[in-house]
């Protein structure tokens, strides 16, 4: 991902967030409002030529020899990421810029689909939906869970949980799960990733096997209050798997429309088909996000 694009993702995570908004039109607009919004002194002595150049020829290096702020110079001037970290630990207080800049220090390879405006999108509305409806969501199941960018998200949220499993079936998920919720997985487990067909779980009271950092098994147990997939489309055997579901359970599915990609085997036309595809006895928020490529389906219920 290229450093504007990791500007870009920061500031969809956080919209209203003004610091961000003047970083992302800094770097990648070179505007001059918001450099000087950024910049916490000016240079008294201001030399007459610079100020010149910097506001009529729109000379940055000059703007910079004006300013204080050598952490923005070396991002905009010179594309240091180095800075950039720093800049976003200063503007930003998630979990996100911990994991990212692990990731890169120690060149670990992964799929940055999931940081793709499409999924930050997502995921902002499931949250902003869940704190309108203000529910208790206990133990939860993170089903397909990927890297669970979602769980971040949730526990950074304030929203109420107890703790959070991630079940996915491929094995390379789990280590970069848990350095995306390190905090969550250093209180007493409060994060847990396992790899896992969901196929294969009892959503009711469920006995499975997760690795300590030292690579030892250890047996866990677990009653879900809360059953999250937001990869429904990914599934192939949904009836299957969501028949698997007791009742009275609190569900929250995504799924979308986008065909196109080869993977989507179980993609839903409209919200009325995923509405029959997913019943449930009490339904607290259904609607449909319209993006770039699809639309993504959303439902929130007791099963």
């Amino acid at each position: 991902m290229e450093l504007k694009d990791l500007v870009n993702r920061f500031e969809l995570l956080e919209p209203s967030n003004q610091n961000l908004i003047d970083l992302r039109r800094s770097y990648i607009d070179k505007e001059l409002s918001s450099i000087f919004r950024l910049s916490s002194a000016t240079n008294s002595n201001i030399d007459i030529e610079d100020l010149r150049k910097s506001v009529i020829e729109g000379n940055l290096h000059s703007l910079f020899r004006i300013i204080n702020h050598d952490e923005l110079r070396k991002l905009i001037l010179e594309d240091n990421i180095w800075s950039l970290w720093k800049l976003l630990f200063s503007y930003t207080d998630t979990q996100f810029v911990d994991a990212l800049k692990n990731f890169h220090v120690n060149q670990v390879e992964i799929n940055l689909d999931c940081l793709s405006q499409g999924q930050i999108k997502s995921k902002r509305w499931l949250i902003e939906e869940l704190i309108k409806l203000n529910l208790k969501l206990g133990t939860v199941f993170l089903c397909a869970g990927w890297y669970a960018t979602l769980a971040t998200m949730l526990f950074e949220s304030g929203i109420k949980i107890d703790k959070i499993r991630s079940f996915d079936l491929d094995s390379n998920c789990i280590s970069i799960a848990e350095v995306f919720n390190k905090p969550w997985v250093l209180e007493d487990w409060k994060f847990k990733s396992c790899t896992k067909n969901i196929l294969d779980i009892n959503y009711d009271f469920y006995t499975y096997h997760v690795h300590r950092s030292n690579g030892t098994l250890c047996e866990l147990t677990d009653t879900p209050k809360t059953i999250i997939n937001t990869s429904c489309e990914h599934i192939e055997n949904f009836d299957k798997w969501y028949n698997l579901i007791p009742k009275d359970k609190i569900v929250i599915l995504q799924t979308n429309n986008y065909i196109e990609i080869e993977d989507h085997v179980n993609c839903s036309s409209s919200l009325e088909e995923f509405r029959l595809q997913s019943p449930m006895a009490n339904v607290l928020y259904e609607g449909e996000l319209v993006l770039d490529k699809y639309t993504r389906y959303m439902r929130i219920g007791i099963k």
